[in-house]
């Protein structure tokens, strides 16, 4: 174990500044000097499980090992919070170090220098919300696995399986702030959905979870479900997919 390093601010401007300058290390290099030279980071309290990172699996015929690798990354990190998983010194620390390897099997570096540029910015670095949750080779993992790891009435992997089985789904239910927040309504729906993952999968129709998430809005707008308990969102789930979706099963 060690301690977790965040990278100092004028290190990671100069890595974002400098992206198109280090194009060859982002390809067949590295950025060994980042880890020995301590101008560029410095040390924080929470402990770290590097070795973990060596069993991230590599994408392999077309399969990417998102739910393993979510546990993986989350098990390694053990104490972070999500405070400090909101921080992009962290993740692009990490990503020009113990993920770098991962990232290029995770996201190839484009041949036209001008997209990987751009491709590089998107994956090693994460600047807003949006990247921090979607797009980092490391915090997209760790996101996703607290998510579903606060859910009591679903495992971990199974949620996590049900969450990553499409990705409109997904970027669905992680762009509506008012639902991912929820742990109690995020909870509820995980369960259907992996329920409907084991089932005929007709929840991960598109028009059908359109309809689905349209009609948590509306009952949301007269009923504050944040404030509902798990069985009483359960049942406003229940009765929306028997009475509105006429689903006879999922």
């Amino acid at each position: 174990m060690s301690k977790l390093r965040f990278l100092r601010s004028v290190a990671l401007e100069e890595l974002r500044n400098g992206i198109a300058q280090n194009l060859a290390a982002y390809r067949m290099g590295d950025f060994s000097e980042i880890c020995y030279d301590p101008a560029y980071w410095f040390e924080h309290s929470v402990e770290f499980d590097e070795t973990r990172m060596t069993a991230l699996h590599a994408p392999t015929d077309g399969k990417y090992f998102e739910v393993e690798n979510c546990g993986i990354i989350y098990g390694a990190l053990q104490g972070l919070s999500p405070y400090e998983a909101r921080d992009e010194r962290l993740w692009t620390y990490l990503s020009h170090t113990a993920l770098l390897e991962h990232a290029r099997q995770r996201w190839p570096i484009p041949a036209d220098d001008k997209v990987a540029v751009r491709h590089i910015a998107k994956h090693f670095f994460a600047r807003d919300k949006r990247q921090v949750e979607r797009d980092n080779v490391g915090s997209r993992l760790w996101w996703m696995a607290h998510l579903c790891d606060r859910i009591t009435s679903v495992e971990r992997e199974r949620a996590l399986q049900a969450f990553l089985f499409r990705s409109d789904v997904r970027a669905n239910l992680v762009e509506r702030p008012t639902t991912s927040q929820c742990s109690e309504l995020f909870g509820a729906i995980l369960h259907k959905l992996a329920l409907s993952l084991e089932g005929g999968k007709h929840l991960f129709e598109r028009p059908i979870f359109r309809k689905l998430m349209m009609e948590i809005n509306s009952v949301g707008g007269y009923k504050l479900l944040d404030c509902l308990s798990g069985p009483q969102v359960g049942a406003i789930l229940d009765d929306i997919i028997d009475n509105k979706l006429k689903l006879s099963r999922l």
